[in-house]
């Protein structure tokens, strides 16, 4: 079951992400090197990871026009990304399930300008294991995955900034996390989602 494809999981969701995003230290991804992946592009060109990986800090952030507090933190991520850009960071939409006209639109109307890599049957975001959105996936220079936050925080800028300051500079990220309290809860809630 996707959990971030139903009714429910958008009101828990909504309920409990805004205020709880959290790098999350139990993610499988943390320390392994980032998935390869080949996807179409809103612009209509090809997207191919492996084109980017070790040279560059990447982050994807996968989202979808519905989901709330992505749509908070997707322009938030845009802003810090782009001030980032001539220090070798690239950022990548990675749209979950949207139609490429909806989500045209939806960049249209927020005044966007985001390269989007399509994700039309959740096979990427299945790879990535963003069983709850917005996932911002950030991969270091070396192509390990150094940080996943799940969830929105009125931080997120701060942090994010904080984050790629250490990844420019070479350093790794993926070690020593601790959860918080509410990214427990967040596991907890999508634990007992997946098990009805």
């Amino acid at each position: 079951m996707r959990l971030f494809a139903t009714p429910t999981f958008v009101l828990i969701l909504a309920a409990c992400v805004p205020g709880c995003s959290d790098r999350v230290a139990g993610h499988p991804l943390l320390g392994q090197k980032a998935p390869k992946f080949t996807a179409p592009m809103l612009d209509d060109s090809s997207f191919e990871l492996a084109q980017h990986l070790d040279k560059n800090v990447i982050i994807l952030d996968f989202w979808a026009t519905w989901c709330g507090p992505c749509v908070r933190a997707l322009p938030i991520i845009a802003d810090v990304a782009a001030s980032y850009k001539d220090q070798g960071v690239e950022f990548f939409a990675v749209n979950l399930g949207d139609e490429p006209a909806a989500v045209q639109a939806f960049l249209e109307e927020h005044k966007l300008s985001v390269p989007v890599v399509l994700d039309r049957d959740n096979r990427i975001g299945e790879l990535y294991k963003a069983d709850a959105i917005p996932q911002t996936v950030i991969i270091g220079k070396d192509g390990v995955v150094q940080v996943v936050h799940v969830g929105f925080s009125a931080n997120l800028q701060s942090e994010l900034s904080h984050e790629l300051d250490a990844l420019v500079a070479g350093k790794k990220l993926a070690s020593g996390r601790k959860p918080a309290a509410d990214r427990a809860t967040v596991f907890a809630v999508t634990t007992a989602m997946q098990s009805k």
